[in-house]
């Protein structure tokens, strides 16, 4: 199903101090129509059936390496390793 924007609820503290624990975000997969991720942007994805947020850190081709803010405490790409383009959900656009 499309959607122009999906509201997730941050679980953890992997991507503090910019997102807390219980904090909410709106994503969207429109930026990634137009253009391509780049480094920096925080981004939702799909690993293994479960939802995460990470900020993207590196690109090559059509994959992304996504690591948590927060370093000492993050299941990230250090962990599961490159995520393709097609996993990604959307790029975070407000947080509140």
């Amino acid at each position: 199903m499309f959607s122009l924007l999906a509201r997730f609820r941050v679980v953890g503290h992997s991507m503090e101090p910019f997102l807390k624990n219980g904090q909410t975000v709106l994503a969207s997969p429109i930026p990634y129509i137009f253009l391509k991720p780049k480094v920096g942007d925080v981004a939702v994805f799909k690993y293994k059936g479960k939802t995460y947020i990470k900020r993207i850190s590196k690109i090559k081709s059509d994959s992304c390496f996504l690591e948590g803010d927060n370093i000492k405490d993050s299941f990230d790409s250090k962990k599961i390793g490159w995520i393709s383009r097609q996993q990604i959900i959307g790029k975070v656009v407000y947080k509140f």
